[in-house]
């Protein structure tokens, strides 16, 4: 890993530039100003994303980090005399992704709503953040984004997620990070920073100041249940490894005869009650709820799949969002076309569903990490359609 020597450069919390936090106004700096020219392009898009090429590191970040960025499957971030006066955003995409994606088009709006204004890359830089405050890896290879159902969390991830981070922390000079994850990134990062803090590799925890999780499987997928917890046709739904428990898929804890530490409600690696181990750090949600259409695909159990992404309460759980809208997930669909009798696409056919929960909301994104919000005062400013503040039955 990257040394842990630190520069001279204070990091200014994004919190000190935000303008009047509250309930009658959550806002941040140049909210509605077009975003700068930025070396990111999406290139052309083709729901849900980008088909530019994947590897657009600043050559300041390549010379930095050349270890890091030279194995990387793919990423940005950084700038040229650019000096960082946030906590650094780090990006972590799904399953089947790849980090250009979190620049996506706005495929709005969503019924009566106005579009979002940005995707959530132009969101940040919108909002003042610079080119060397946001940073994305992209972690899974092409034939294993082509291949979704056969991913699962391992050793090899984690060291990739870490390394990363720690090199945005040495290039910033800052020591800590914000996290910005999506599904399969949800519960990739947190297995790595609860890895790197077992097995004493690295900082661990303590290297994140905010935690955003959006459509994270940190309950297990209610869907894997028809698959199995042991089916090779789809590892990415396996149970823990009985030889190593860092080794898991997506199975509900205790859903047949699958144990799964990760997705369950009890022990030292329970993904959902990781905030109250880590009081430290501020933990966040944005869901898609019953219009999630990979928590919710093809299964009746819609209160279970609904509550997937959500951590149990405590102080330092912020905020949990749900902005799901429009066809529900798991609901009979008469057109055949994607070959399922189930709605495939869900709240991402004509609302908010596990993609566009993503791509849609960088609006609560930015008031997530610059601001002091609590609970709804988060969604101040997303007009895109409903959002809920939620908490687990």
């Amino acid at each position: 890993m990257p040394s842990r020597l630190r520069s001279k450069r204070v990091v200014i919390p994004a919190a000190v530039l935000v303008t009047g936090a509250g309930l009658g106004g959550v806002g941040y700096l140049a909210q509605q100003e077009p975003p700068p020219p930025t070396v990111l392009d999406c290139g052309t898009f083709e729901f849900p994303g980008c088909k530019a090429d994947d590897k657009q590191f600043d050559p300041s970040f390549t010379k930095s980090a050349p270890a890091v960025t030279g194995a990387a499957v793919g990423g940005f971030g950084g700038a040229a005399d650019c000096t960082p006066e946030r906590t650094p955003v780090v990006f972590v995409h799904g399953n089947a992704d790849r980090a250009v994606n979190w620049d996506s088009d706005i495929t709005g709006p969503v019924g009566d709503n106005p579009a979002a204004p940005h995707s959530v890359y132009d969101q940040f830089r919108a909002a003042g953040y610079s080119e060397c405050e946001l940073f994305g890896i992209t972690y899974l290879t092409e034939a294993e984004q082509k291949k979704p159902q056969n991913n699962y969390h391992t050793a090899q991830g984690y060291a990739d997620i870490l390394n990363f981070v720690d090199a945005v922390r040495d290039y910033t000079g800052s020591e800590q990070v914000d996290i910005v994850s999506h599904s399969f990134g949800v519960s990739m990062s947190m297995a790595a920073f609860t890895y790197a803090d077992d097995k004493q590799t690295g900082p661990g925890w303590g290297q994140v100041r905010k935690f955003v999780n959006i459509a994270g499987g940190i309950r297990g997928l209610g869907s894997c249940r028809l698959v199995g917890y042991a089916n090779s046709i789809a590892p990415t739904c396996g149970s823990q490894n009985i030889f190593d428990e860092y080794t898991f898929g997506f199975y509900p804890d205790g859903a047949g005869y699958g144990n799964n530490d990760w997705t369950g409600a009890d022990g030292p690696r329970s993904l959902r009650n990781m905030p109250a181990l880590h009081p430290e750090v501020e933990f966040y949600t944005i869901s898609a709820g019953a219009y999630d259409q990979v928590h919710c695909g093809a299964t009746d159990n819609l209160a279970e799949c609904a509550q997937g992404a959500l951590y149990e309460p405590g102080e330092n759980v912020v905020a949990q969002i749900d902005v799901g809208t429009g066809a529900p997930a798991a609901a009979m669909d008469l057109d055949l076309a994607d070959g399922a009798v189930f709605n495939m696409g869900a709240g991402d056919t004509d609302g908010i569903g596990h993609f566009k929960a993503k791509n849609n909301t960088g609006e609560i994104l930015v008031d997530m990490l610059s601001t002091e919000c609590r609970g709804a005062e988060c969604a101040a400013d997303y007009a895109s359609g409903p959002a809920v503040a939620v908490a687990p039955l």
